[in-house]
């Protein structure tokens, strides 16, 4: 049975039930829906003529040179070897710490190798695994220290042998409505498909199941949301009162989605609306009214932010609108005695304004009259996170800001829960940042820019994908290895920022560059969201072709805030033409809402549904989604179902939706 516990299965001791568990990954039913991270499609061979930058490919060649092993440093080495093809292109191979396959290389005959090409050269192989036949599909899953590949694939293999009739939720009719395969038959082919078409067909039917089941999720939260207040707020005034009080002048667009928050504080209806809006259009003054607005009407307002650096800041802004005491924070990392001294302000209402992170789901806060939640960078909380914020007042007000850009049409499919806002102008005396794409040859002239801004009192941001070197990506600088470089290089103040910098460590460094007190932060995108510092004007992003393209247009959103002129310089020595026609395309416009429709229509909508970039890690095959007509499909079935709550058939889906919806997410707090 799928219930099995995984302790329970031959060759699973303590230790390895404890890696599994660390996953998440307790019974056969969890490894069931543990899909592989992976499909490589070695079921055709390639000439390496055909090759392409960073895909994974089948050739078959033959060694013209002895495989030669070299030591680079004290526990790293490579075997380097030259192969040919049949038609005699040459193709150049290297392993990274794998010794052994100096003598495993077979001598004079053909045979294959089977791995990704390298990201910048398409004539070069690294790490590809060796061997006589085409496996077809190989799956790998997710690496998990002390299990083993082979080990998932067993456990794989019991889990589908156990009946699995009762997964199936969405009904005959809806199946075969919209020609889909079985629940079960799904589940098959994603462990171990025979081919990549059938391999689509699994990944649609479990995107639309999970689209309909999320969909179903936002018509009960929205029916539970939907509630009627007493009193609705008196906003007359209001919004003059705050204009005051700002120390700049909100942009045409601003006041317009304020006009529409107040239509909705005006209302005894309680209000659900979504606010979209570029990078640095000004939502935060928005969310701001909405709090200053809901405090001057004796209730409670609350911001939740996703990073304790974004909640400081926006902490510190928001205190200048409230008297001494009115307005405190709460994070996870703040001591004891802080915490519960917010914790009674915030219980007994001298806290008028609550700024905090995922802390203001603990049980210990309890507000004694909320009335408005705001949520900030929506894409890193899920519904249920947000619901279960809400509930802990009576009729309360709900506001969603998305720095994000979503394409109208999948905005309305992602929060079918919510009124829609958009931002579509900037402030006043913003500049548009320009963006260049810098080979490696000219490495040294951006050098030489960023120093020259330094002893302007100018700051720059450089951003790398990686922490520490690895073997395996062998032309990707490290944020380490570049913070020595710089620190060496340049006549400026560098320092270093990551996620793996102590909490307390990487307050002193956030605080020390908003005050000007660094030059040049060498980070990784841990600076995406938080970091706000007018006087930066530079941002480098090193190996720009590994990033999405909305996560580089985050990321330039991090300078251009001043009306100074900023600069964005994009690293890449890709060969890729998709990769540059992306780079391009982020070059050429400064509007996300372009920059999201090319994502969209290019990548396809799995690209902004990936669970963890948008809280909903329990509906994880959202992301399998490639086309944009499979989530409209599923949000017409979704929207048929919800019309007949009482219709039997549609029972389970709504049981589902419901266990998910109800699921809690608060915290205990000793």
């Amino acid at each position: 049975m799928l219930d099995k516990k995984l302790s329970e299965i031959k060759g699973i001791g303590p230790s390895r039930a404890k890696a599994l568990g660390a996953q998440g990954l307790f019974s056969l039913r969890d490894i069931l829906y543990f899909y592989p991270k992976k499909y490589k499609d070695f079921s055709r061979v390639k000439q390496v003529s055909e090759l392409t930058c960073s895909t994974e490919a089948a050739v078959r060649v033959r060694a013209v040179t002895a495989p030669k092993l070299s030591y680079i440093k004290r526990n790293m080495n490579t075997v380097r070897m030259k192969a040919e093809d049949a038609t005699g292109a040459k193709l150049d191979v290297v392993w990274f710490n794998q010794s052994y396959i100096k003598n495993a290389i077979p001598q004079g005959g053909y045979f294959y190798l089977l791995g990704r090409v390298d990201a910048k050269n398409s004539n070069k192989m690294v790490n590809p695994s060796i061997t006589n036949t085409l496996p077809g599909i190989v799956t790998t899953y997710q690496s998990i220290k002390g299990i083993t590949n082979k080990l998932l694939v067993s456990l794989a293999e019991e889990a589908l042998g156990c009946p699995l009739e009762k997964e199936e939720i969405l009904p005959d009719e809806i199946l075969k409505k919209y020609s889909l395969i079985k629940k079960a038959d799904a589940l098959r082919i994603m462990h171990f498909p025979k081919s990549s078409d059938e391999l689509k067909q699994a990944k649609r039917r479990l995107a639309f199941e999970d689209t309909v089941l999320f969909r179903t999720m936002l018509f009960l939260a929205k029916s539970n949301m939907r509630g009627e207040r007493e009193n609705a707020f008196k906003t007359c005034g209001v919004k003059e009162e705050f204009k005051s009080k700002l120390k700049f002048s909100l942009t045409r667009a601003q006041e317009k989605v304020i006009d529409e928050i107040n239509a909705d504080l005006e209302k005894t209806t309680v209000m659900n609306r979504l606010v979209q809006g570029d990078v640095g259009s000004g939502k935060t003054a928005v969310a701001f009214y909405a709090m200053y607005a809901a405090t001057q009407n004796g209730t409670q307002a609350v911001m939740m932010a996703p990073t304790e650096i974004l909640a400081r800041q926006h902490y510190e802004r928001l205190k200048p609108f409230f008297d001494d005491g009115e307005c405190v924070i709460l994070t996870g990392s703040m001591k004891k005695k802080e915490r519960d001294e917010a914790f009674l302000k915030i219980r007994t209402g001298v806290a008028r304004a609550i700024v905090g992170t995922h802390a203001l789901l603990f049980k210990n806060a309890e507000f004694k009259n909320l009335g408005l939640v705001v949520v900030d960078e929506q894409h890193r909380f899920g519904v249920r996170q947000r619901a279960n914020l809400q509930n802990k007042g009576e009729a309360v007000h709900m506001l969603v800001m998305s720095a994000t850009p979503i394409p109208r049409t999948l905005a309305l499919i992602m929060y079918g829960d919510l009124d829609i806002s958009v931002i579509d102008e900037l402030p006043l005396g913003r500049k548009a940042v320009i963006t260049r794409i810098v080979k490696e040859h000219r490495r040294d002239d951006m050098y030489e820019f960023i120093e020259k801004r330094a002893k302007e009192g100018e700051q720059s941001f450089v951003v790398c994908p990686l922490i520490e070197s690895s073997e395996a990506l062998e032309n990707v600088i490290s944020a380490t290895e570049l913070y020595e470089e710089l620190y060496n290089k340049l006549d400026a103040r560098v320092e270093l920022l990551t996620g793996q910098t102590e909490p307390n460590r990487k307050e002193i460094i956030t605080q020390a560059f908003s005050r000007g007190e660094i030059d040049v932060l060498v980070s990784t995108t841990v600076i995406e969201v938080g970091v706000d510092v007018p006087n930066a004007t530079v941002m480098v992003i090193e190996s720009a072709d590994r990033f999405g393209l909305s996560q580089l247009h985050q990321l330039r959103g991090r300078v251009g805030r001043g009306s100074v002129q900023s600069y964005c310089f994009l690293l890449s020595e890709s060969k890729s033409q998709a990769s540059l026609d992306r780079l391009l395309m982020l070059a050429s416009t400064a509007d996300g809402f372009k920059i999201a429709e090319y994502d969209l229509e290019n990548r396809g909508p799995g690209e902004f549904l990936g669970a963890r970039q948008h809280g909903m890690d329990e509906f994880l095959s959202l992301s399998f989604a490639t086309d944009i007509n499979v989530l409209n499909e599923a949000a017409r079935a979704a929207g048929e179902i919800a019309s007949n709550p009482e219709k039997e058939e549609y029972k389970k889906l709504f049981v589902k939706a419901y266990e998910k919806l109800n699921e809690k997410s608060d915290i205990a707090m000793n």
